[in-house]
């Protein structure tokens, strides 16, 4: 009553995917970003799904461009709503068998810092000191440990023989 109110609505309706890039010793390859919020994060590749393409598609490219990855296998965790807008769909990947790029020229657009092999104690360390702020790159990463986790126990149960 008695004031200005401005409001501002942004409308995001295309789909997403986030990728996590498993290497075979068990660790999480994040890209390094710089965030005019946060300082440097770290943070799965991810993106939107170009029109056309499918969400593994999608994940593949985003491994690529952002990563400088190909990968032999993705495994779909998770397809949700967006809550962030909530429109679009989210899909998350697990990437494994991962290969370099080999004389590929990566983030073109130079988004990135860097890229790191982390173990899921470092991650777990970084999401602790708010580095991985955002919560759709955390929960495609406790999907992915969990995953791992999962295959693991499998494994140890599974008779022999």
């Amino acid at each position: 009553p008695g004031g200005h109110v401005e409001r501002e609505v942004v409308e995001e309706s295309s789909d997403g995917v986030l990728v996590v890039p498993l290497t075979d010793d068990g660790k999480i390859v994040l890209v390094e970003q710089s965030r005019h919020l946060f300082g440097t994060t770290y943070e799965v590749p991810s993106g939107a799904i170009n029109p056309g393409e499918t969400p593994i598609e999608a994940a593949a490219r985003e491994l690529f461009e952002e990563a400088c990855l190909t990968a032999t296998s993705f495994e779909l965790m998770s397809s949700h709503v967006n809550s962030v807008h909530m429109t679009g769909r989210n899909y998350y990947f697990l990437a494994t068998g991962l290969v370099p790029a080999a004389g590929a020229i990566c983030d073109a657009d130079g988004e990135f810092i860097g890229r790191a092999e982390l173990r899921f104690d470092e991650v777990e360390r970084l999401i602790e000191e708010d580095r991985i702020p955002d919560l759709r790159n955390r929960g495609c990463i406790w999907l992915a440990q969990l995953r791992v986790l999962q295959k693991a126990a499998h494994e140890r149960l599974a008779p022999i023989g």
